[in-house]
């Protein structure tokens, strides 16, 4: 006849849990959802254990024991409650209810039965009732009418949970420091066959015998990254492993579910499965690779030693694990596919500009030299009009050279973008007189400046100084600026360009009274192909991000301040190579 059980849980959900596990060991469950209505059924049907919650909306469980106990009628029917140990007080609070035993919460199935069991096949207390005893425990006083057997009990099951719960949490602490180690390791390549490789021999020092990573490719083909194993013992099931099978599939690899992980113990009957037998493999889980949907590979722990044995907590762990590794490789494919575009692109850009640049030379000294031979003739060319004057010939020469001009500028500006990029900028620093390195960088200016009717002075504040500069360098990061502060300055307007020494280095600003630049346009206005006027297309928006990178490969600093509608202010340091002159 089965053992009936009366179930008292609020929640719902809890309690149909708890009342499958009862059934599942093969108890008759009747469920109770609150304290009132657990006393009525006690009242009206036979029970064999009262098992409840102790935290309930309408009466607590530990009410639900004292009514319980202090009916004669029910004294002897077991009560076990569902309590924390979150709370010193609440093992006191049993004893005082006079409950027969306590399960914690969250319960471990195989212990809740266990305490279930042994509440039941507890004999009946037959000697007299324990005088009261006053007890005072964390400021607390408590009156314990329990007998001794029964406090006993109570205490080795308050110990039993204490060491279960201590050593849980030490496994927690394992779990979580593995898997910051992990992590670390994960994050330390961003080539995604050494991620592997790291991670297997990582595994077999701690959770695995041996370690089997799997990389699929774009194809979806799968190859054998990593067999790693922990000891000698390891090494014959190793090379095994390594090499395919007779028709190129590769071993475990067909036991690898789509999305979780699973747990495989091979089977001595199976030809497949007999082979691992024979190389004393007792069980392995295999738990594949997946980031953004896309599986990227396998991994596979496997158990030789009869002291490793695999159940749910390494599931989870493994599973955990693969997720960080899928992360890394997917991070390290990326990495390297932006990689082959960046190199693909400056392998286009190389072979463009280099074809580009000789037709553009041939344009130049063609246009030059028949500048050179009309002179001053002043040759013109037939009106498109008839009757009109005749077109002068050099001037559209002139502009000739100046669009072949701007192309081969534009040619140079998309160069030294690939090479700031993969940090190949050259520059060849001399010293260089500060003072006059600036009065050179505005000659070209003066005359634009002069045409647009915009006013530009420029000073060299304190005594001179040399730095340490490239010169053609600094005068294309003058030119950017410079002609920056020409197209958004209006006529009328000022363009002030200073230095001076500055915290030991030297300092240069080259400030306008233009439109100013928006905020929200501000941090990304050295990044490339970026225009803070889009409907002005004056450019490519090239000129500052190089510029960035010029003044960076000296070892100085280039920043911008702007306030709308009152203009803007760009400065750069260059170091210094002596005190003074």
């Amino acid at each position: 006849m089965k053992k009936r059980i009366l179930a008292v849980e609020d929640s719902a959900t809890q309690a149909a849990a708890l009342a499958h596990l009862l059934e599942e060991a093969g108890y008759e469950v009747v469920v109770a959802r609150g304290g009132k209505r657990a006393m009525e059924l006690v009242l009206g049907e036979r029970f064999d254990l009262v098992l409840s919650d102790v935290v309930m909306p309408d009466i607590s469980g530990y009410e639900v024991a004292e009514r319980i106990k202090a009916d004669p009628r029910f004294h002897a029917l077991p009560v076990v409650l569902l309590t924390s140990l979150n709370d010193p007080l609440a093992i006191v609070r049993g004893l005082v209810s006079g409950a027969d035993s306590y399960v914690t919460k969250p319960y471990v199935a195989e212990r809740l039965l266990s305490r279930v069991r042994a509440a039941i096949a507890r004999p009946t207390r037959t000697t007299e009732p324990t005088p009261p005893v006053e007890v005072t425990l964390l400021g607390s006083r408590f009156t314990i009418a329990a007998d001794t057997e029964h406090i006993l009990g109570l205490v080795v099951s308050s110990y039993e949970d204490l060491m279960f719960t201590s050593e849980a949490v030490r496994a927690a602490e394992r779990r979580a420091r593995f898997l910051a180690e992990a992590g670390e390791l994960l994050s330390a390549s961003l080539d995604a066959d050494q991620v592997l490789r790291d991670l297997a021999r990582m595994v077999v020092a701690s959770i695995a015998d041996v370690c089997v990573v799997d990389a699929r490719d774009a194809d979806g083909n799968s190859r054998r990254v990593e067999v790693a194993h922990a000891d000698a013992s390891g090494a014959a099931l190793s090379a095994f492993l390594t090499a395919p099978r007779p028709d190129g599939s590769l071993h475990l690899s067909g036991d690898v579910g789509p999305q979780a992980a699973r747990l495989v113990v091979p089977d001595p009957d199976v030809a497949v499965d007999a082979e691992l037998a024979s190389h004393d493999v007792r069980g392995f889980i295999a738990v594949p690779l997946v980031a953004r949907g896309e599986t990227l590979g396998a991994l596979y722990l496997v158990a030789t030693s009869k002291d490793r044995v695999y159940g749910d907590d390494e599931l989870d762990l493994a599973a955990d694990l693969a997720r960080r590794a899928a992360l890394a490789v997917d991070n390290a494919r990326l990495y390297e596919q932006a990689q082959q575009a960046t190199r693909a692109r400056d392998d286009v850009l190389g072979i463009v500009s280099h074809d580009l640049r000789n037709p553009l030379h041939t344009i130049q000294l063609s246009s030059s030299f028949v500048l050179e031979l009309i002179g001053a003739a002043g040759v013109g060319l037939p009106s498109l009009v008839p009757g009109g004057p005749p077109v002068s010939l050099s001037n559209q020469l002139d502009i000739i050279l100046r669009a072949s001009r701007r192309a081969n500028a534009l040619i140079e500006d998309l160069l030294d973008v690939t090479r700031i990029d993969a940090k190949r900028l050259a520059v060849d620093p001399l010293d260089l007189d500060a003072r006059s390195l600036l009065d050179e960088a505005l000659l070209d200016t003066a005359q634009l400046a002069a045409a647009g009717r915009i006013e530009l002075t420029h000073s060299w504040d304190g005594a001179a100084v040399d730095v340490r500069a490239d010169r053609g360098r600094v005068f294309q990061v003058f030119s950017n600026l410079l002609g920056n502060a020409l197209k958004f300055t209006p006529a009328g307007g000022r363009i002030v360009v200073r230095g001076s020494v500055t915290r030991g280095e030297a300092l240069f600003t080259v400030a306008d009274t233009g439109s100013g630049i928006p905020a929200d346009s501000l941090p990304h206005l050295f990044d490339r192909f970026w225009q803070a006027q889009q409907s002005r297309r004056a450019g490519a928006g090239l000129g500052l991000f190089i510029a960035k990178g010029i003044i960076e490969a000296h070892g100085g600093r280039i920043w911008v301040e702007s306030i709308a509608d009152k203009g803007t202010t760009f400065s750069f340091t260059l170091p210094i190579a002596s005190a003074g002159r």
